[in-house]
C-alpha cells in the first residue's frame, strides 16, 4: 500500500508518524520522570508548550532532508541524519523553554529521556515501513525458483554484495543462506540476518545440508595464489554441481561499488592477480601530459595498451605508430572512442623504412618514444631467424638514432625476460636491442632505458586464446612439457609499470618487473579447463608434446643478484655490465647487411658471436 501511494500523501504519513513520535516521546519522558500527581501537574503547565516542542522538531527534521528521503530505503545513514536533526532539536528546545518559560525548571534528564525516545520511535517508523515494503517486495509475484546461496566472504564487500541482493531479491531471484569465512572469530556471528556458517572446508557438507546451488566468492583482496588455493579447494569439494561466481579483483571494481551485476564467472585473470599496485600518477603524468607521446607497434596488445593508459595522461599529440593496417586501424577506432578529444595521430609505417621513419620524426617532433614494435613469437621465429635478426635490430637501431637527432627526451624499449641466457632468436635479438640502446645512450642527450617482463595476459602469442581454442574443440591441451613455468602478468599492471619506469627512470639502465612466482604451464592448462566448469584428465586430457625448438623450461628475468629494488614496488632495477664498445654497433649494421645471405647454421653462428650467452638449439 505504502508503494502506491503518491507523494503528498506519503509526505503526510511521515509528518503524521514524525508528530505521534515526538509528542510520544515529551509526554514519556515526563512520565518516567514524575509521579502521576506531579505528571498530571507538569503537563497542565506545559500544554502549550507541547505545541513548540512539535513545530521546532519538524521543522528539525525538514532542515536536515528527513522527508526528501525514501523511507524504504532507509540505513544507517538515514539514522544517523535522524540523531542529528534531534540533537539539533533538543538544544533549541531547552533555550525556548528557558526563554518561554523562564521560572519552571526542567529536570536534565528529561531532554536525554526525550531524545533517545524521538530517535528511537522515529528509526523504529522508518524501518518499519522498510521492512514491509521489502517483505512486501520479497513475497512478490515472482514464481521461478529461487537460487539458494553461500556468501564466501563475510568483510564488508560480502556485507554490501547481501545488502544488494536483500533489496533487490525479486530482480535478482536469490535467497542468501548464509556466510563462509575462514576467520574463526566471525563463526556463528550473524550479519544483516545471516550467519557465518563455517570456512572452505565445510563448503561439501553445507551444500548438502542447505541445498545450496551457488557460491559467490567476495574476496577481491586476495592474490593470485591465494585465489587459486581457494578456488581449487571449493572445486575439489563441489565440482561442477553448482555455480561458482566471483566479485571481480579490486583494480577491477568501478568505484567500489559491490552489486549482484558484478558478479561474473571465474577468469583466469582472477587466478593469477597479485597484490594491487597503485600507480603515482604526479610523475607520470610530468612525463606525458603536453607532450607528444610517439609509440612504434601501437596496435599490438600490449601497444594498443600503452596507448590506452598514455592517452589518460593528456599527451599533446599521440602518434601510433604500426606496420599491420588492420592494428593501426583498431587502435584508431578504440581510442578514438574512448577519448574523444585526444589528438591522434594513427600512421601505417614500418619502423625499418629508414626514410619514412625519419620523415614521422621530422613531422611530429616527438618528446617520448615507445618503442613496443618486434617480431616475438620464440617458435616462429626460430622458423624464419632472418626476419627477427632484420626486424628486431632494425627498427631499433634505426629508432634509436633517431631519438638522438630530433632531441627526444625520454626512450622507452620494451623488452623481454627471453633476453637473459637466451635460448631462442628472438631472446637474443632482444638481449642485442639492449645494447644497441646502451651504446647510444653513451653519446646521447636522450633518456634511453628499457623494461624487461615476462608473458602478459591478453597479449598476441598467448598460450592462453590457443588453450581456449582447444577447450572448446574438447580438448586434449597441448603442453610442451610437465614442468615448463612461465611468468604472467595482466597486461594492464605490466603496462602501468612500464610508464612508472619511464617517468622515475634513470638513463642508461635496465628495469625489470617483478612477475611474482613462475606458473606451471600444466596447473594453468588445469585451472583453466576447472574454470570452464570441466574437469582435468577426465573431461579434457592434457598431453605433453616435448620443447619446441628455442624453449626454455625455466625463463628468467635477470642474473642473481644484478637486481636492486627501486622506490616504486615491483619495479627493479639493473646494473648493466656492458662489455662491447661502439664497434658493436657497425659489426651489427654488417650482420643486417649480410643476413640474407647466410645460411641458418652461419647466421646462429654470427648471434652467438654477439650473445655469447646464446645457447644454440637448447633448452634451459
Amino acid at each position: 500500500m505504502y508503494r502506491k501511494m503518491n507523494y503528498n500523501t506519503r509526505l503526510i504519513l511521515k509528518i503524521f508518524l514524525d508528530s505521534f513520535a515526538i509528542i510520544f516521546a515529551f509526554v514519556f519522558g515526563y512520565f518516567l520522570r514524575f509521579p502521576w500527581d506531579a505528571f498530571l501537574k507538569e503537563m497542565h503547565t506545559l500544554g502549550y508548550f507541547l505545541i513548540v516542542v512539535l513545530v521546532v522538531r519538524l521543522v528539525c527534521f525538514s532542515s536536515f532532508r528527513l522527508y526528501s528521503t525514501m523511507w524504504r530505503y532507509s540505513e544507517l545513514p538515514s539514522i544517523m541524519a535522524l540523531m542529528k536533526a534531534t540533537a539539533v532539536g533538543s538544544i533549541l528546545l531547552v533555550i525556548s523553554h528557558y526563554f518561554l518559560l523562564p521560572k519552571h525548571n526542567i529536570p536534565r534528564s528529561i531532554p536525554f529521556i526525550d531524545f533517545l525516545c524521538v530517535v528511537f520511535l522515529a528509526g523504529s517508523f522508518r524501518f518499519s515501513i522498510r521492512y514491509f515494503t521489502t517483505r512486501k517486495r520479497d513475497t512478490g509475484s515472482s514464481t521461478a525458483p529461487r537460487r539458494r546461496v553461500l556468501i564466501y566472504g563475510a568483510g564488508d564487500t560480502g556485507e554490501q554484495l547481501l545488502r544488494n541482493i536483500q533489496q533487490s531479491k525479486i530482480m535478482s531471484g536469490i535467497d542468501v543462506v548464509g556466510f563462509i569465512d575462514d576467520d574463526s572469530n566471525k563463526r556463528s556471528q550473524y550479519i544483516h540476518g545471516k550467519r557465518v556458517l563455517g570456512g572452505r572446508n565445510d563448503v561439501s557438507a553445507l551444500v548438502k545440508q542447505k541445498k545450496i546451488t551457488g557460491i559467490y566468492f567476495c574476496v577481491p583482496s586476495l592474490s593470485g595464489s591465494e585465489t587459486r588455493e581457494l578456488f581449487r579447494s571449493i572445486n575439489e569439494q563441489v565440482g561442477s554441481e553448482i555455480e561458482i561466481l566471483t566479485i571481480p579483483g579490486l583494480s577491477d571494481l568501478v568505484q567500489g561499488r559491490i552489486s549482484i551485476n558484478v558478479l561474473r564467472k571465474f577468469e583466469l585473470s582472477d587466478l593469477l592477480r597479485r597484490s594491487q599496485v597503485h600507480l603515482e600518477r604526479e610523475p607520470v603524468e610530468q612525463l606525458i601530459k603536453d607532450q607528444v607521446v610517439l609509440i612504434v607497434g601501437g596496435g599490438g596488445s600490449i601497444g594498443l595498451e600503452l596507448c590506452r593508459q598514455v592517452a589518460g595522461f593528456l599527451p599533446k599529440e599521440l602518434v601510433v605508430v604500426d606496420a599491420s593496417e588492420f592494428n593501426t586501424y583498431t587502435a584508431e577506432q578504440v581510442l578514438r572512442k574512448s577519448f574523444p578529444k585526444l589528438n591522434l595521430t594513427p600512421l601505417v609505417a614500418d619502423a625499418c623504412n629508414n626514410e619514412l621513419l625519419r620523415n614521422i620524426f621530422e613531422r611530429t617532433k616527438p618528446a617520448i618514444v615507445f618503442h613496443a614494435a618486434a617480431y616475438k613469437h620464440v617458435p616462429l621465429m626460430e622458423e624464419n631467424p632472418w626476419a627477427a635478426i632484420y626486424n628486431n635490430l632494425t627498427s631499433t637501431l634505426q629508432l634509436t638514432r633517431f631519438a638522438s637527432e630530433f632531441g627526444v627526451k625520454r626512450f622507452i624499449l620494451i623488452s623481454s625476460d627471453k633476453a637473459v641466457k637466451p635460448t631462442s632468436v628472438m631472446g637474443a635479438t632482444k638481449r642485442m636491442c639492449e645494447l644497441i640502446m646502451l651504446l647510444e645512450q653513451q653519446h646521447s642527450n636522450t633518456d634511453f632505458m628499457a623494461v624487461r617482463f615476462g608473458n602478459v595476459l591478453g597479449s598476441s602469442g598467448s598460450v592462453i586464446p590457443l588453450f581456449q581454442q582447444q577447450i572448446t574443440n574438447g580438448g586434449p591441451i597441448t603442453v610442451t612439457h610437465p614442468e615448463i613455468t612461465r611468468f604472467f602478468m595482466l597486461i594492464s599492471e605490466a603496462v602501468e609499470l612500464v610508464l612508472q619506469a619511464g617517468a622515475v627512470g634513470a638513463s642508461g639502465q635496465i628495469y625489470v618487473l617483478d612477475m611474482g612466482k613462475p606458473i606451471r604451464i600444466a596447473e594453468l592448462a588445469e585451472y583453466m579447463i576447472e574454470i570452464c566448469g570441466l574437469r582435468p584428465h577426465r573431461d579434457i586430457k592434457i598431453e605433453y608434446t616435448g620443447l619446441r625448438p628455442g624453449e626454455k623450461l625455466y625463463e628468467s628475468l635477470y642474473f642473481e643478484g644484478e637486481e636492486t629494488p627501486t622506490r616504486v614496488p615491483n619495479l627493479f632495477v639493473l646494473q648493466p655490465k656492458l662489455s662491447v664498445d661502439q664497434k658493436y654497433i657497425a659489426e651489427i649494421e654488417q650482420l643486417i647487411v649480410r643476413n640474407p645471405r647466410l645460411s641458418r647454421d652461419e647466421l646462429m653462428a654470427e648471434i652467438k658471436r654477439f650473445v655469447p650467452e646464446f645457447i644454440t638449439n637448447g633448452n634451459g
